[in-house]
């Protein structure tokens, strides 16, 4: 039998996890999922950060470091469509797409939660916990 990777789609927040709470995101999420993984981050996210590494205070330096992190990604190609936040344009991707959801904004969280995508995020500033993630033969039903 074999078993798919895990599908797991990164918010912008979370590639600046390294940097302020010193959690390497990949090495948690993998023993978090205990199987292989397959990192995505869909365009307007990559773009998002692409923007803030062009500016020449600490968050540029920050972005840096996070648009090397992106390259262990796969990027989906999509669009923001007008009047579309990047968190929306998540969500619209996320529905009846099989992914495990990384983020560490709340009402990202809470927006998922309630379409049943599976979240990881941060807790106690210290760990990754995976919430709603139902298991079915190693894999994402």
């Amino acid at each position: 039998m074999i078993l798919l990777p895990y599908r797991v789609v990164l918010d912008s927040n979370f590639f600046f996890l390294p940097l302020t709470l010193r959690i390497d995101i990949f090495t948690e999420i993998e023993d978090l999922l205990l199987g292989r993984v397959q990192y995505m981050v869909i365009k307007p996210v990559r773009e998002e950060v692409e923007r803030l590494s062009r500016r020449g205070s600490s968050i540029g330096k920050s972005s840096q470091f996070a648009k090397r992190l992106m390259e262990k990604c796969r990027v989906i190609d999509m669009e923001v469509e007008p009047s579309e936040k990047v968190d929306d344009a998540i969500v619209r991707f996320s529905k009846g797409s099989n992914v495990i959801v990384a983020t560490s904004d709340m009402l990202l969280k809470k927006k998922l939660r309630d379409i049943n995508v599976p979240v990881i995020y941060v807790r106690d500033y210290s760990r990754l916990e995976l919430e709603g993630f139902p298991i079915k033969d190693g894999n994402l039903d």
